[in-house]
């Protein structure tokens, strides 16, 4: 490479250098006495010396960058940073508050507030607004305690341990921030009508901290939250999270939002991403809505979940898409309907509606009182070995759609008090899958699948009619000893069972037969006249009548019985010699989702403009107005860099209360070194281009 561009590099990067070494020296030697400035009940500035000016006692503006503390005990006062920062000593020990707000109808703006132990205080206020404020650094960024009407917004906070933090208060608007690491993003707790919206939050451990509080509202947030929660809501009534972008990058510990504890939540609209957990419901939470979320994950192999667990009731979860898992354990009176291409898998649950679902799959166990109706499963929807699985107590199957499980059950239950109707199975191993006491199966289309209708174990006390039972059968078949067909009975005692008014339609013969059992002992008929099942290879005639078919008269019943298998005593003795219609469909009946109506309790303040700098002119006063609103001007901010603070030794009082504290007196700051080696540098660099020009 040429020596010249060799040199200039260097030159370039020495001045650079200097450049950026001048500033933070400035920084780090300003204001070496840390300082306490109050602006008192009259407006005096306190002490007089301090770098804030104003002209009428209503507009206070910094004039440069200090150490110290600024308490506001004016109201009606706008206190303007003018973009100078305010910098205190946590990082040395001490508890300092950087800003404190003690009155009411402020408006704070343009600060740049560092490292302390909190950056801005508002302390029974009412009618506080902030904005376009920098705050890094710092234990806590803004905690609101015991105030109401307060607006936050358009400021940038990065790496505070909690960077807004809401406390006892009502009526706190939070809007259009930028978040950035730290811990928690905001917190909201013991607290009523908040709203929290339009802010960007990346990188915090958790995003937004709900707890003990009523009433708030979450809308538009964007929060980026590896390996934690993005919304935690704890303890608290009316919670409304809606239009947020969550995403938990796919982090192993991932939770979207996380509710416990709590009543009356409404999870609306959000897009939730990549998080193992995009939502958990714990701890008996109750009356809670999920509906209409998408939700997905760039990992194929981790779909995200929603989970309800820890005895939560009253939960409906509605019209959510995506690809999902939704849980129910150990939970009551839940509502799962319209989702798309979720698998639904649960236990230990009571009184479950389930149903509308899209390419869904649904795998339950001990479970009671459960109603699965008009739900899509095919093999479309996220892969599992069974359409519907279900085991337990009072449990109805009624109007679904189960396809193309070839591999699997289309439905399978097991219990007591099972009602399985007017659903449509297709293309599966075996259609239907039977093992429990007290069942009905009615009223179903089951063909196309390896083995129509599988009732096996101690099944008992049950009844199959009104059934089309056609084009079944084909492959071998273990639990038929053979080839697939219409209906096998495997290893069940035959203790009263009966099928009737079903239509065994062309399925593959096993032995000769429609039907493959292992025991003697069914009934195929319900007695005369209501008679038997018909049978698509039964061959006799229909010209006699009567119980013992030897009258005159035809009556829709073959003359003679038919062999339903091998064992002699296995006989429809009436069977129909016409095929019954197909099976019709009931309504099926729906929870619908309750009217959701989302209305913010909005706290805006509406402040006059400050003008840039004091002038003569009277400077304009803040209004203590507050209306209630949906929506919110679009305001803009402007972030500033962190400076580094400078490290000084003292000591101050905690608590909510900030006293004057000062160090010890050193020099002021030299600016003769700086001014010296900026000299030194120039020199040197003229030097360098005039021996290169002679080279």
């Amino acid at each position: 490479m040429d020596k010249r561009i060799v040199f200039m590099y260097v030159v370039v990067l020495v001045m650079v250098l200097i450049r950026l070494l001048i500033p933070l020296s400035i920084f780090t030697a300003l204001g070496e006495t840390y300082v306490t400035v109050y602006i008192r009940p009259d407006g005096n500035v306190v002490p007089s010396n301090a770098p804030i000016t104003t002209t009428d006692k209503h507009y206070y503006k910094l004039t440069r960058d200090f150490i110290g503390s600024i308490v506001v005990e004016r109201g009606d006062v706008v206190v303007d940073g003018g973009g100078h920062a305010l910098v205190g000593r946590v990082g040395q020990g001490f508890m300092d508050k950087g800003l404190a707000v003690l009155a009411s109808n402020i408006l704070i703006t343009g600060f740049r507030i560092y490292n302390f132990s909190i950056a801005l205080i508002i302390l029974n206020a009412t009618s506080v607004e902030v904005s376009k404020c920098t705050v890094i650094g710092n234990w806590e960024g803004v905690h609101i305690i015991s105030s109401n009407n307060v607006l936050i917004h358009n400021s940038t906070m990065k790496d505070n341990a909690a960077s807004i933090h809401l406390d006892n208060s009502t009526y706190v608007e939070a809007k259009e921030n930028v978040i950035e690491g730290g811990g928690a993003a905001v917190i909201v707790s013991n607290s009523s009508n908040g709203y929290i919206h339009d802010n960007t939050i990346s990188l915090a451990r958790i995003g937004i901290i709900v707890e003990r509080s009523d009433m708030v509202y979450i809308g538009g947030n964007r929060v980026v939250v590896p390996n934690d929660v993005g919304i935690s809501v704890e303890n608290s009534v009316m919670t409304i999270i809606f239009n947020n972008s969550l995403n938990g990058e796919n982090g192993a510990g991932s939770c979207n939002i996380h509710v416990t504890g709590s009543e009356k939540t409404v999870i609306h609209k959000n897009l939730l991403l990549n998080a193992p957990e995009a939502v958990v419901i714990d701890e008996l939470s109750n009356h809670t809505i999920i509906s209409y979320n998408h939700l997905a994950s760039e990992d194929p192999y981790r779909l995200p979940t929603i989970t309800l667990t820890g005895i939560s009731t009253d939960v409906m979860v509605y019209g959510n898409s995506g690809e999902m898992h939704i849980e129910p354990h150990s939970s009551h009176k839940v509502v799962i309907e319209n989702n798309t291409n979720a698998v639904i898998r649960g236990d230990t649950s009571s009184s479950l509606a389930i149903c509308i679902n899209i390419h869904t799959s649904i795998e339950l166990s001990n479970i009671s009182n459960a109603y699965i109706c008009g739900n899509l499963a095919d093999t479309t929807s996220p892969a599992t070995a069974n359409g519907i699985a279900v085991s337990g107590t009072d449990i109805a199957i009624h109007g679904n759609i189960i396809k193309n499980y070839r591999q699997g059950e289309g439905i399978e239950v097991s219990g007591d008090h099972i009602k399985v109707y007017e659903n449509e199975v297709t293309n599966n191993s075996q259609g239907i899958v039977i093992s429990g006491s007290s069942f009905e199966v009615y009223s179903n289309n089951i063909t196309r699948n390896n083995v129509g209708i599988l009732i096996a174990g101690m099944a008992s006390r049950g009844v199959v009619y009104d059934n089309l039972i056609a084009f079944n059968g084909g492959d071998q078949e273990p639990f038929c000893d053979g080839p697939g067909t219409g209906v096998c009975i495997y290893g069940s005692e035959p203790y009263n069972i009966t099928f009737y008014h079903n239509s065994f339609f062309n399925n593959s013969l096993n032995k000769g037969k429609q039907v493959y059992i292992t025991k003697e002992g069914y009934k195929w008929d319900k007695d005369y006249p209501s008679g038997g099942n018909y049978w698509s290879d039964y061959t006799g005639a229909d010209v006699k009548k009567g119980v013992n078919q030897d009258e005159p008269g035809s009556d829709g019943i073959g003359d003679t019985p038919y062999q339903v298998y091998i064992y002699p005593r296995e006989l429809d003795r009436y069977p129909l010699v016409k095929r019954p219609p197909n099976p019709g469909k009931s309504q099926l009946n729906l929870i619908p989702l309750p009217s959701i109506v989302i209305e913010p309790p909005l706290a805006r303040i509406s402040p006059s403009t400050p003008t840039p700098t004091p002038t003569a002119t009277p400077s304009p006063t803040l209004t203590a107005t507050t209306t209630i609103s949906s929506t919110s001007p679009s305001l803009t901010y402007t972030s500033t860099q962190q400076t580094t603070a400078l490290q000084t030794k003292t000591t101050q009082s905690t608590g909510n209360t900030v006293s004057t504290t000062t160090t010890t007196p050193q020099k002021a700051f030299d600016m003769t070194p700086l001014i010296v080696g900026s000299i030194v540098v120039a020199a040197i660099s003229v030097i360098v281009i005039i021996l290169l020009k002679r080279r």
